[in-house]
């Protein structure tokens, strides 16, 4: 079968762009997957874990074995990708993040794109009554403001991935096709022209390929295709961070145990932004209460490389974590901000568990730093592709997703991606 288009991946950019690209009723589209696609949402046919977005889905669907320590990589194998998986937290950067892309992408010219894509998302802002007590003693310790989190999550606690957002409404069309659970080997290419991809249930030919893998499987698809000319891989960033965990105290569990007996445990609540960095509280169902804080403006550049010619082989990811001094400072700042908002929550929080007071921060912060799993840049523009996606020196070709962005917003990535994929739908 020959289509006008084949978009390689699945996730969040992928439903996007398959979404948007099949509007045109004289254009054949294939989106293909590695993972399983459920069908429609009506059908009911998904995973519990998939559809509750109360929690992060890290127990199914990952690309990771689950006996690897460095879970950093963390990105989901189903349609929908890590929109399937997510905290559904839907924040749009400071237009100044955007201003460094280049022309065309100034946060003026992405805000339709970014609005388009929180439409369509379905996002609704978290209602005070939907945070816990811990959450909000939080807000009121850290003396910032909170951002209360708009989320891609129904009231009644659903997931609105981007498979049901953009690819429900599409399923009906005929020159759209959907094929699940089929690895993308590699681009085809006839010279320096884009033909389709190889996967692994045979090849599908194509004027136009749009590679959507991730920050991660974008790169290595171009890798395997032979593009080793440009920089691919290389410019990776990921918002890097590290962890704190406080013993609950009586009345904690008091408190509780009184406001889960009328609402549901949640993650999703606020994120306190401190200039770079964000902070933000977390509470389980065992009573353990903790804090993360993530520089959301890192210098630190990693890379990704193959380890094998095998689409199923592992990738080489190195995030180069904390490689520049600039933030391993700021991460202890922000680290010893916690330990201050801890000392202040005395109602709530006692001694400090993790990883103890006599620990020293700089200690806790390089021997934890980790991602955020947002990472982008792998295949930016300016380097790999130009403002229009289009991989440099070669045709037919474009990238379209996280990893195009030069540098990585101050936020959690998700919305950018699509708005990103809304926009390049547009001049495909």
């Amino acid at each position: 079968m020959h289509y006008d288009v084949v978009v390689a991946g699945g996730g969040t950019a992928g439903c996007v762009l398959a979404g948007r690209l099949s509007e045109d009723p004289g254009r054949t589209v294939c989106l293909v997957e590695a993972g399983p696609d459920y069908g429609p949402f009506q059908e009911d046919r998904w995973p519990a874990d998939i559809l509750d977005g109360r929690w992060l889905a890290l127990d199914s669907h990952c690309w990771e074995r689950h006996d690897e320590e460095d879970r950093s990589q963390l990105r989901a194998r189903i349609l929908g990708g890590c929109s399937s998986h997510n905290a559904c937290v839907i924040l749009r950067a400071p237009d100044a993040d955007y201003d460094r892309w280049g022309p065309g992408w100034t946060g003026k010219e992405l805000q339709p794109y970014l609005d388009r894509a929180e439409e369509t998302f379905g996002t609704r802002k978290l209602d005070a009554g939907e945070l816990s007590p811990f959450v909000k003693a939080f807000a009121d310790a850290s003396g910032a403001d909170a951002i209360v989190h708009p989320v891609n999550m129904t009231a009644e606690g659903v997931r609105w991935n981007a498979a049901f957002a953009w690819v429900d409404p599409a399923r009906e069309r005929d020159n759209l096709t959907i094929q699940a659970d089929t690895l993308v080997d590699r681009v085809l290419l006839d010279g320096s022209r884009a033909t389709g991809v190889a996967t692994s249930a045979g090849d599908i030919h194509s004027d136009t390929v749009v590679v959507a893998a991730s920050a991660y499987g974008s790169p290595a698809i171009l890798l395997r295709s032979g593009i080793t000319e440009l920089p691919v891989g290389e410019n990776l960033a990921d918002h890097v961070g590290t962890g704190i965990g406080w013993e609950a105290t009586n009345d904690l569990r008091a408190d509780w145990d009184e406001w889960t007996r009328e609402h549901a445990l949640s993650m999703a609540g606020i994120t306190v932004a401190a200039g770079d960095l964000f902070l933000f509280p977390a509470i389980d169902s065992g009573y353990e209460i903790s804090a993360a804080v993530f520089l959301m403006n890192p210098q630190s550049r990693g890379r990704l490389s193959l380890t094998s010619t095998d689409p199923r082989a592992p990738l080489a990811i190195d995030h180069g974590f904390l490689t520049d001094d600039a933030d391993v400072e700021a991460l202890i700042g922000g680290f010893e901000r916690l330990r201050e908002i801890g000392a202040s929550l005395s109602r709530y929080a006692a001694r400090e568990a993790r990883p103890g007071a006599v620990v020293d921060a700089e200690t806790h912060v390089r021997a934890t730093a980790r991602g955020f799993f947002h990472p982008t840049g792998t295949c930016a523009m300016g380097e790999v592709v130009d403002e229009r996606g289009r991989v440099y020196g070669y045709e037919g070709l474009v990238v379209a997703d996280a990893s195009v962005m030069p540098t990585i917003p101050r936020v959690n990535t998700n919305l950018t991606t699509a708005a990103i994929a809304e926009k390049l739908a547009e001049t495909i």
